[in-house]
């Protein structure tokens, strides 16, 4: 079993909050993180890519730059991010449109040509998979800017897409949410 699985839903079950079917990692994954968890779920990604020849990483600004930083640290591989607001530097690029489930807005994502990422193998890091729109614009991107995505690697995916590595998966998340439903019913009695 992955090491952070079981800090993830300790977190989860002390921290997190929920609404609906929609989880707040806020306080240890996506606006604080938590530096111990940073370090177990970046050992679990190296497991899963144990098998893997890559190049890169590759994420969207602004959930995935900790983790894909930390990948790149430990795999000694460069990162890149998607820009989502195109920098006036930014003179040749590949864009594509995506759509933010939690924003609940579209956003494009810029990625420089100079970049030279053509015939790359590339890893990229997320922190949720929720309904596939990243996943779909990254797999536009790759088609249109000629690279190769060898893992798509997220640390919560709430989907059935048998393409996506994660750490917690959609039957982990639905355990959980029902157990903190329960506590909360439990509580208010």
């Amino acid at each position: 079993m992955m090491k952070s699985k079981e800090k993830i839903i300790q977190y989860l079950k002390t921290f997190g909050s929920t609404e609906n079917d929609i989880l707040n990692v806020e306080f240890f994954i996506n606006h604080r993180v938590d530096p111990v968890l940073l370090n177990l779920i970046t050992d679990d990604f190296i497991r899963m890519l144990s098998k893997n020849d890559f190049d890169l990483i590759l994420t969207v600004e602004s959930s995935g730059i900790p983790f894909a930083t930390a990948l790149s640290l430990k795999t000694n591989k460069p990162m890149i991010f998607l820009k989502k607001k195109k920098p006036i530097t930014m003179k040749d690029y590949y864009e594509v449109e995506t759509f933010s489930f939690t924003k609940k807005e579209t956003t494009k994502l810029y990625l420089s040509k100079s970049l030279k990422i053509e015939r790359s193998k590339v890893v990229f890091i997320d922190d949720f998979f929720a309904t596939g729109n990243v996943y779909n614009a990254v797999i536009e991107l790759s088609k249109i800017s000629n690279f190769e995505i060898v893992r798509y690697l997220v640390i919560i995916n709430k989907s059935d897409n048998p393409n996506i590595n994660s750490i917690l998966n959609k039957q982990d998340i639905e355990k959980i949410l029902y157990e903190v439903k329960r506590n909360k019913d439990q509580s208010s009695n």
